[in-house]
């Protein structure tokens, strides 16, 4: 009975010590994939609101739509470079949540044609307390 009792303490107190939120794992998924891809309308929710990582990225969506709009040529430039995009890869490594549980730290690597081995890169998550959902606050 008490080795009854034992396992099960241990395996409750274990189950909830290594628990894991795997939010930050999602949000830093789709980020990343929208990135890639460029594509905006799904990158810009998960970007912490009025963080200046967002106001770049609705610059570069800005910018973006206004080359579209311009001649054949430049279009021809932007579509190659989306393509150049598409060929990158990347891996999430690591994801380190703060013991405040407000913060999370994301190790991942991009893999190019040029850098078949990869580079590491990072992002920083930010929990939003109204919303209890976690935002991009960084693209290191």
């Amino acid at each position: 009975m008490y080795y009854k009792l034992l396992t099960i303490s241990l395996l409750l107190f274990s189950s909830c010590s290594h628990r894991i939120d795997s939010k930050p794992f999602e949000v830093a998924d789709a980020f990343l994939t929208a990135y890639f891809k460029v594509d905006f309308d799904n990158l810009l929710p998960l970007c912490l609101p009025n963080s200046e990582l967002k106001l770049d990225m609705e610059r570069n969506a800005r910018s973006l739509l206004g080359e579209r709009l311009q001649s054949n040529e430049s279009n021809q430039s932007i579509e190659q470079r989306l393509n150049d995009l598409s060929l990158y890869r990347f891996k999430i490594e690591n994801i380190q949540i703060n013991q405040t549980k407000d913060s999370a730290f994301v190790l991942y690597f991009i893999f190019t044609p040029e850098i078949p081995d990869g580079i590491e890169s990072r992002l920083t998550l930010i929990k939003v307390k109204e919303e209890e959902d976690w935002r991009v606050a960084k693209l290191l």
